[in-house]
């Protein structure tokens, strides 16, 4: 058994996860000058956040987030500057929605909604998709998450700005930055046990130390649940295991890359070092919400794969399954049969499989962050659902600002934890995609 042991420093702020949410919050605190320690189980970016697909969309539902993920954006594109030369591996490239008859209305009203709050939008009918997208089938039905001509398109939307960015890279600036602002972050450090007394929280970690600090952010992902109920604090957060498959380039065009493609994935090495060069750039990322995947571009030609529909609840300290056969087929069967090539080009299909691993989603009961004061020194970023990462660059500025001690922004109150137990929960996506926010 570890030997008991403490420090006598009291950090004005703790914070337990390093995974990008985590290590935005820092960097925003230690700009602050504030006094920050992290406390991360593994290394940064170790966890769910190094498997992200890493997309950056403003297509949110939800107008907070949709202010929130237009901001990031624009920060991760200058990232080097925010934060002394580091370089989130932001690629624009465009995004493209693709919705059913039975979300079209809604896709219409969403699109319409950013228009307003200034992000550049584009609102497209099947037959603008088919003359600015040739390789796009809009009326390839019978995708994962559709059945019949539910996955044929009624609407398409247009992002301009969207595109991707490197998850690992990227909370590694963020750690780096806020070290240069004299944060510490411990790695490899598990908190064990938290106490909270009137002036402070004592955190145990699982060598016997406490550390102490006068308050205390949670943002451990799916450990966060746990953590919160040492505290008497219930937040209905799961755990569940989602699947990214790499679908490699065309025969031809180069090696598909097999970076990343075991059931662990973590890092930025699955992006590969050679320059962008992305197929089909003017459609860039796809969120085929009639087909239910989604789609990103790889440099090396290839594409990432992902579903939008709910999993069943995992523990979250089981190892996660790699990825099966029928997950893999399922997917790049959706995703060839909606872009089979331009007409008269079959090269499309003459794609192999490259790899793939599983993801941890933190996902809330209303698929919505859930950020706020949950005790007298404690708060909490967690349940973003599996649409997390592009928001962190400025919602870790607006948690920031909570636990400085900062007036909320507008809108941040919405996400408040006991949201859930006052019957306000949040709308979300579009059906049973509630991923996309």
């Amino acid at each position: 058994m570890a030997q008991a042991r403490s420090r006598g420093a009291v950090a004005e702020v703790g914070i337990i996860g390093a995974g990008v949410h985590g290590a935005s919050a820092a960097f925003h605190l230690a700009r602050r000058g504030l006094d920050v320690v992290v406390f991360e189980r593994g290394r940064p970016a170790g966890g769910p956040t190094g498997r992200s697909s890493g997309i950056c969309r403003a297509y949110y539902t939800q107008p907070f987030l949709a202010r929130a993920a237009h901001d990031s954006i624009a920060f991760l594109a200058e990232f080097a500057e925010h934060t002394d030369g580091g370089d989130a591996g932001f690629v624009r490239t465009g995004g493209l929605y693709l919705h059913g008859p039975d979300d079209a209305a809604a896709a219409r009203r969403t699109a319409t909604a950013l228009i307003d709050l200034g992000v550049s939008i584009e609102i497209l009918g099947p037959d603008e998709v088919t003359v600015r997208f040739p390789g796009i089938d809009v009326g390839a039905g019978d995708g994962p998450g559709s059945a019949g001509t539910g996955g044929n398109v009624a609407v398409a939307v247009r992002e301009e700005q969207a595109g991707y960015a490197d998850p690992y890279r990227t909370t590694w600036g963020f750690v780096a930055a806020a070290r240069t602002r004299g944060a510490v972050v411990h790695a490899d450090t598990r908190v064990v046990r938290i106490t909270e007394t009137p002036g402070q929280v004592a955190l145990t970690t699982a060598d016997g130390t406490t550390h102490r600090v006068q308050r205390l952010l949670l943002a451990a992902g799916p450990w966060t649940a746990p953590l919160a109920a040492q505290l008497g604090v219930p937040l209905p957060l799961h755990a569940e295991r989602h699947v990214v498959a790499l679908l490699g380039p065309v025969s031809g065009s180069g090696p598909a890359s097999t970076a990343g493609a075991t059931s662990g994935g973590a890092g930025s090495a699955r992006r590969g070092a050679a320059p962008p060069d992305i197929p089909d750039p003017d459609t860039g990322v796809i969120i085929d919400v009639a087909g239910g995947y989604y789609a990103a571009p790889q440099p090396d030609g290839g594409w990432m794969l992902g579903g939008l529909e709910p999993t069943p609840p995992v523990d979250p300290d089981a190892a996660t399954a790699p990825v099966r056969d029928t997950e893999f087929a399922r997917l790049a069967e959706a995703a060839l049969r909606r872009r089979p090539g331009r007409p008269g080009e079959t090269r499309a299909r003459a794609r192999a499989r490259a790899g793939g691993w599983s993801a941890l989603y933190d996902v809330s009961p209303d698929w919505q962050p859930v950020i706020g004061q949950i005790t007298d020194r404690v708060w909490v970023d967690a349940g973003t659902s599996g649409h997390g990462f592009k928001l962190a660059p400025v919602l870790g500025d607006h948690v920031a600002g909570l636990l400085a001690g900062e007036a909320p922004a507008p809108g941040l109150a919405e996400f408040a934890p006991g949201r859930f137990t006052a019957g306000d929960q949040l709308t979300a996506g579009f059906g049973t995609a509630r991923i996309l926010g």
